[in-house]
Parts: C-alpha cells; structure tokens; sequence
C-alpha cells in the first residue's frame, strides 16, 4: 500500500524490503493514537518542528 506524506502530499518511497522511505509518527495516546506518514525530505527539512507541523 501507498502512503502519502501528510505535509508534502508525495507518495513516500519503499526500499527494495519494502521499509518506508520516511517515518511514521504516532500522535496521541491509546487508542486514540494517529499514525502520520512523513517522507524524508520533510524530516529533515522539518527537524526540531516536525510535531508543531502536524496539529
């Protein structure tokens, strides 16, 4: 499945193990908790703020 960087709205890459090619944040907690899928250009553009960029 393909995901979406949820800042860039790009399809984030897989590698040939099929690892994302970004990361995956998880937001909240419990059940309650969000996963966000951000690619790795927008990781490392976005560094210290990247949790302030998702609310």
């Amino acid at each position: 499945m393909a995901h979406k960087c949820e800042l860039c709205n790009e399809v984030i890459k897989t590698t040939f193990l099929d690892k994302l090619d970004g990361t995956v944040i998880k937001t909240g907690k419990g059940e309650t908790s969000k996963k966000h899928y951000i690619c790795s250009s927008c990781q490392k553009e976005h560094k210290d703020n990247l949790m302030e960029k998702l609310k």
